[in-house]
């Protein structure tokens, strides 16, 4: 009667199913980090900006020492005037109209 063979397969009695695992649909939350393909030169850039700073510090130093001996009463830096604005706080030469 029937001819070929079945089309489907008849589950087994007694055998359990494996638990499905459900996969995320779209792309996965938080931030990604992609790793550089030259870490030498991520490193080499490094160094070199702390050397900067370090220089550029030492510089400042130097520079406030020579003019605090020149000076008859003692010279006060201030630091994190320039650039470092809060973003609400209005600057002045600056309307707010």
């Amino acid at each position: 009667m029937a001819q070929g063979s079945k089309k489907f397969k008849a589950p087994r009695p007694g055998a359990s199913k494996k638990p499905q695992q459900h996969k995320q649909k779209g792309p996965k939350k938080g931030g990604r980090v992609i790793a550089p393909k030259k870490t030498h030169v991520v490193q080499q850039q490094k160094l070199q900006k702390g050397l900067e700073v370090a220089i550029r510090n030492k510089i400042e130093q130097e520079v406030t020492q020579k003019a605090s001996l020149s000076l008859h009463k003692p010279l006060s830096v201030v630091k994190g005037a320039e650039g470092k604005d809060k973003p609400g706080a209005a600057r002045p030469g600056t309307s707010s109209k």
